[in-house]
C-alpha cells in the first residue's frame, strides 16, 4: 500500500467540500486498500486522525487514533467506516487543526464535549462508543470532512486562526494570521 498526496485547502476545496458516499460492502480489496492507505499516510504526518476525502477518495471511511486526551495512552489505529453520530454533549470551543490546512490553527471551533457513535470496523463488526474530550473533538472533525465541512467553517470567530512563527529568540510563538505583517492592511 503506499503514503498517498494529500488533498489541499484551498487548492482542492471542491474536492475537500464534496459529500462523501457511504461503503456498501466493507468485505472488498479496494476498502482494504483505502484503509491502509489512510494508515500509511497518517503515519507520515504529525496528525492523529485523517479521513478519506484528505486524500481524493470520496468514501465514508476515516482512521482515527483514540487516546488523545491528557493521561491516555495513544491507541492504535482505527478505521471507522460509515461512522454516525448517535448522540453528543454540549458544544465547547477548544483547540482544532487539520492536516489538509497545514499550520493553521485555532482555539475558538466549537465541537461536542462527548460523542456516541456507531460505525463498522475494517473486519465488518459494529463499532458503538462514547468518547469524550480531545477524541470526541477529533471523531467530529473527522465525520465533517465526509460531509464536506471544514474546520473553518466551524468558528465562532474566523479571525481567531493561528499559525506558527519563528521569533527574534529563534523560539516559535503562535501569531493570529491577521496580525501578520505581511496580511496588515498597511502591506496590502
Amino acid at each position: 500500500m503506499a503514503v498517498k498526496k494529500l488533498v489541499y485547502y484551498p487548492g482542492d476545496e471542491a474536492r475537500l467540500r464534496a459529500l462523501s458516499k457511504p461503503v456498501p460492502h466493507v468485505r472488498n480489496k479496494k476498502l482494504r486498500q483505502l484503509i491502509q492507505d489512510l494508515k500509511d499516510t497518517l503515519e507520515s504526518q504529525p496528525g492523529a486522525a485523517i479521513a478519506a476525502p484528505q486524500i481524493g477518495a470520496l468514501k465514508r471511511v476515516t482512521v482515527v487514533k483514540f487516546g488523545q486526551n491528557e493521561d491516555e495512552d495513544e491507541q492504535p489505529m482505527l478505521a471507522l467506516i460509515n461512522p454516525q453520530i448517535l448522540a453528543t454533549g454540549e458544544d465547547e470551543p477548544g483547540f482544532d487543526g487539520c492536516l489538509s490546512i497545514p499550520n493553521i490553527y485555532s482555539w475558538d471551533t466549537p465541537r461536542p464535549v462527548w460523542i456516541e457513535f456507531k460505525a463498522l470496523g475494517e473486519d465488518g463488526r459494529a463499532i458503538t462508543r462514547r468518547v469524550e474530550g480531545m477524541d470526541a473533538r477529533m471523531l467530529h472533525h473527522e465525520i465533517d470532512h465526509l460531509d464536506g465541512i471544514l474546520f473553518i467553517d466551524r468558528l465562532r470567530d474566523p479571525e481567531e486562526l493561528y499559525t506558527p512563527v519563528e521569533g527574534a529568540n529563534g523560539k516559535t510563538k503562535m501569531i493570529r494570521l491577521k496580525d501578520l505583517p505581511h496580511l496588515t492592511k498597511e502591506n496590502r
